[in-house]
């Protein structure tokens, strides 16, 4: 949750508490009050991309190229929500990308996928992918607004 969205309501609870409107501030009602917010937005955006590597050899090297990614993103990328690289721990060489983006058309079509990290990445792994080294499969998702994924952007 943007930290003015969340100065806005604390500064209507205040006001509201001075008036005498309001005794006290329910959690379900603010979720509530959060949620009917986000669906005037653009819905979040994720990737679920498994990389199956055909041996160590070329899982090192893909985990050596995306670690610029990933802090590339972390630290450029204010509006990627997510960006993490799992390793399996039933198969030593599959990999999965969970990628969340605040929305598809701004922040992964066109922020980060024009990145330079990522422009310089992408080749790295379609040579991987051409060379028969990795399978890539993966599902791109759009929230429904039910459930969550980080518990801190509830939290006021």
């Amino acid at each position: 949750m943007p930290t003015t969205f969340r100065y806005e309501i604390l500064s209507v609870c205040a006001v509201a508490g001075l008036l005498g409107l309001v005794r006290v501030v329910r959690p379900e009602s603010l979720r509530s009050f959060i949620s009917s917010r986000r669906y005037n937005q653009e819905p979040v955006f994720s990737l679920l991309v498994t990389l199956q590597f055909t041996s160590q050899v070329y899982k090192d090297k893909f985990l050596q190229d995306i670690a610029p990614v990933a802090k590339y993103v972390r630290y450029h990328e204010p509006d990627t929500l997510a960006y993490e690289v799992l390793l399996s721990d039933k198969d030593p060489l599959q990999v999965l990308i969970l990628e969340r983006y605040k929305n598809k058309r701004d922040a992964y079509l066109q922020l980060h996928k024009s990145s330079e990290a990522f422009l310089e990445f992408r080749p790295k792994l379609q040579a991987l992918q051409e060379s028969g080294h990795v399978r890539i499969s993966g599902h791109s998702y759009l929230d429904s607004n039910v459930g969550f994924g980080d518990r801190t952007s509830y939290m006021i």
